[in-house]
C-alpha cells in the first residue's frame, strides 16, 4: 500500500504560519557585534595592506604563544580552588547559622 502526500495542503499550511521573527531584545544585542564587523569591513577595504600585516603579525604571535594553554591552565587553577571555596563557604554559613540559633 503507497501513501500519497497531498502537497497543496502542506503548502497551503506552510502559508499560514508565521515567519519567525527575531525579538528587539535580540537586535540590541547584535547591533554592537554587528558594528564592529561593518567597521572592521570598511577598515579593511580601505587599507588593504595594512589589514594583511596585522593578521600575519597576530598570527605569528598566538602561534608562538601557547594561548590556549595558558587559559586551560587558569581555567584548571579556578576549578581546583572552587572545591575549597565552596567548603569555606559552607562552613561560615554554617557558623552564622549556629550563632543565630545560639541568640
Amino acid at each position: 500500500m503507497k501513501w500519497r502526500v497531498d502537497r497543496t495542503v502542506s503548502v497551503g499550511l506552510n502559508n499560514l504560519m508565521p515567519e519567525p521573527t527575531e525579538s528587539s531584545q535580540q537586535d540590541a544585542q547584535k547591533k554592537p557585534l554587528r558594528d564592529l564587523v561593518d567597521r572592521t569591513a570598511d577598515t579593511v577595504k580601505k587599507r588593504p595592506v595594512n589589514s594583511i600585516v596585522w593578521s600575519f603579525f597576530i598570527g605569528i604571535f598566538l602561534t608562538i604563544f601557547p594561548i590556549g594553554r595558558i587559559v586551560g591552565a587558569l581555567v584548571s587553577l579556578a576549578l581546583a580552588l572552587l572545591r575549597p571555596a565552596l567548603m569555606l563557604l559552607g562552613v561560615v554559613r554554617l557558623f552564622e547559622e549556629v550563632e543565630r540559633r545560639r541568640k
